[in-house]
């Protein structure tokens, strides 16, 4: 899941040293490096003027997570038999893919309602769709969640609880999903469901972020962003209308969807075609406001907007001056890692092994570095620059 060796270095790049899955520590009186500092390296003195990563993340959460691997022929099966790359083609950028992927997910279900068979992954469910099985949220996570590993991104389904009963009758629960955005350096929830995500001040926002901002700020900054076609509405705007469907009514985005997110529990597993959902392992995000409302006991993140939400795909980034070079270590947590590239100032992009003793021009020194999964999906990039 982590590093492993590169094969290439970057034109006169000097020395590669492989440290397969290792995290190398520094000597003890060694403190981190920060933007601003000043490095003495042999005769010469330098300023690391940018340091722009996301950092490497070994806890007790992302040590619970199981990732779908890049091997399953299950993925591959989905990915060509359903022609995703071609569902995915038209986006501009990753995260447009991505939200075409959202709504194409939404739009393979015909009807809506209690399942009326027990599909066990992506493949199934579809096959049940075609059978004309009616399906609830949990199949649109289930179906999400596969279709976005077939493609080699990592996309995690989240059970939702309201932290009260709902005062008019309806659904208290619901399953939902955060996708990992590398454009944007963090999960964002995508509701298959509703074909829909949610943002504030123009950027997408992970599950957590939505609790607080509608049940701290009441929802006055939340955009609702509906279908690839990206159509908005604001909290005045509930209910929404989504489908009709025989047999059920409509479906819509009401106006208490969101105090569903009183409880999240985030299940750490993807791979939902073979292993299915690992209940036994969620963690739960709850506090004060879910008092007197009672859910399944779990493991409570201490810092819930924190601990979840630890980054995928980067290349973390450790500095340290050794004689007249910069050693730089790079460390990740990568499903699926296959190498990591760099390139040098406006150089071209190479891959590169874990760990590497960097010469300084004269002037401005820039290099940059982002992870490659087996399903040639580049993570975020990490810059740093020094003068």
């Amino acid at each position: 899941m982590n590093a492993s060796k590169g094969n290439l270095g970057i034109g006169a790049m000097p020395l590669w040293l492989a440290v397969a899955g290792t995290m190398l520590l520094a000597e003890p009186d060694d403190l981190p490096l920060t933007e601003g500092a000043t490095l003495r390296l042999g005769d010469r003195s330098a300023t690391l003027a940018k340091l722009d990563d996301l950092p490497y993340v070994d806890s007790e959460f992302t040590r619970r997570f199981k990732f779908d691997s890049a091997d399953n022929p299950k993925l591959a099966a989905l990915r060509r038999r359903y022609e995703l790359d071609a569902v995915v083609a038209p986006g501009h950028d990753e995260f447009d893919r991505q939200v075409r992927l959202l709504d194409w997910v939404h739009h393979q279900f015909k009807k809506f309602g209690r399942p009326t068979s027990e599909p066990r992954g992506a493949l199934e469910i579809l096959e049940g769709i075609e059978q004309g099985n009616a399906f609830f949220c949990s199949q649109y996570a289930h179906l999400f969640v596969s279709a976005a590993a077939s493609l080699g991104w990592i996309d995690r389904e989240l059970a939702l609880r309201r932290h009260r009963d709902p005062p008019h009758g309806g659904s208290s629960e619901h399953t939902t999903t955060e996708i990992w955005s590398n454009q944007y350096g963090k999960w964002v929830m995508m509701d298959p469901t509703a074909k829909m995500y949610i943002e504030k001040d123009g950027k997408p926002l992970n599950a957590y972020e939505i609790r607080e901002a509608w049940f701290h700020r009441d929802g006055r900054d939340l955009v609702f962003v509906v279908g690839k076609e990206r159509k908005r509405y604001r909290k005045a705007d509930l209910p929404t209308f989504l489908a009709h469907f025989e047999g059920f009514g409509d479906l819509t985005v009401p106006a208490d969807e969101l105090d569903k997110y009183g409880f999240i529990g985030y299940i750490p597993n993807t791979d939902l075609m073979d292993a299915g959902l690992d209940y036994g392992r969620m963690f739960i995000t709850k506090d004060d406001l879910c008092e007197g409302t009672r859910w399944h006991i779990r493991t409570a993140p201490p810092n819930p907007g924190v601990d979840p939400y630890f980054p995928i795909g980067q290349a973390a980034l450790s500095l340290r001056p050794e004689a007249d070079r910069i050693r730089v270590t790079i460390r990740t947590l990568t499903p699926n890692f296959k190498t990591y590239e760099a390139r040098r100032d406006d150089g071209v992009w190479k891959p590169i092994e874990a760990e590497y003793l960097w010469n300084l021009g004269p002037g401005s020194n820039r290099l940059e570095v982002r992870t490659v999964n087996r399903f040639e999906v580049r993570g975020p990039v990490s810059t740093v620059e020094i003068q």
